[in-house]
């Protein structure tokens, strides 16, 4: 069930909740609020002290590729997304194996992170480039490149290992954390005056024109994946799926001091916990993942 403080409107004459689009980047934001305000707080700081002065534009080291799926294929559309703290302009290039440019965007998200998204429905197997092509000329402004290998056949899924919820294939750091923001921001994106509503979360997660990690583990996941979280297990929600496709490291702290806001931070930790279960039950495609339907089990009795 869906707290109050997360209906943007009920029919009266249903039951379903809705859930507003206000209310997910509200909560979104403050999980990232949490994770990263240090972080964002230091570089509010530096770009205060660098109005008026033109950004550097050799970012090469500071760019993140993600391409998807994370194992891209010939049999599945190739999604590329391209972040960076730097404010470039540039277009972001998608160059084929044959040494054609199969696709190119100029739009960019965000800010800061600032990031690329491009698509292509049937790759090509081979040696793909993704290239950002800055505006800015002169010294250090050169295109920055990075290679995507596109497999000709099908892979299977990243498996298990022993003692993990799910097998971790990346470490959590400054690229990691940036792809998360831009995730996010990608994922709740609408124009200022729309009002989008859903009834779910999942309803969010399975949309691939929403979703760029959408079927990122080739197993057709997010179709046994139900999300309903409230707006208090939303960041943790959020948090977890990134880190679930990622192969990202995933946990929690609960505290044990007799205090109100120790108490609080418990029941958090409860959450989280049960958003680990439910993932881990649905890593092997055993079962759908159904966050919060023991809620609605309750409500029934």
């Amino acid at each position: 069930m869906i707290s109050a403080n997360c209906v943007a409107g009920r029919d009266r004459g249903k039951r379903s909740p809705v859930l507003s689009a206000r209310q997910f980047i509200g909560a979104a934001t403050t999980a990232l609020s949490l994770i990263t305000g240090a972080f964002l707080l230091a570089l509010a700081a530096g770009n205060a002290r660098a109005q008026g002065s033109a950004p550097a534009c050799d970012a090469a080291g500071e760019i993140a590729l993600l391409p998807s799926p994370w194992a891209p294929w010939k049999g599945a559309p190739l999604r590329v997304m391209l972040v960076t703290e730097k404010p470039l302009q540039g277009e972001l290039s998608l160059t084929g194996p044959d040494g054609s440019v199969a696709a190119t965007s100029r739009e960019r998200h965000g800010g800061p992170p600032y990031f690329w998204f491009t698509e292509i429905k049937a790759p090509a197997a081979g040696s793909w480039h993704a290239t950002l092509t800055p505006q800015q000329a002169g010294a250090g402004c050169g295109p920055i490149t990075r290679e995507i290998k596109v497999r000709p056949d099908k892979p299977g899924g990243p498996g298990s290992a022993a003692g993990s919820t799910w097998p971790l294939r990346n470490t959590w750091n400054r690229a990691t954390e940036n792809l998360f923001s831009a995730w996010i921001e990608k994922l709740f994106d609408d124009p200022l005056d729309a009002e989008p509503s859903w009834p779910a979360l999942h309803e969010v997660v399975r949309d691939p024109s929403r979703n760029f990690l959408f079927n990122h583990l080739g197993l057709n996941e997010d179709a046994k994946i139900y999300l309903r979280p409230d707006c208090a297990d939303l960041p943790y929600t959020l948090r977890a799926y990134f880190a679930y496709k990622m192969g990202l490291p995933y946990g929690f702290s609960k505290v044990f001091e007799r205090t109100g806001a120790a108490r609080a931070a418990g029941s958090e930790a409860d959450r989280a916990r049960a958003v680990i279960r439910r993932i881990a039950a649905d890593r092997l495609g055993q079962r759908p993942f159904r966050l919060g339907a023991h809620r609605a089990r309750r409500q029934q009795h």
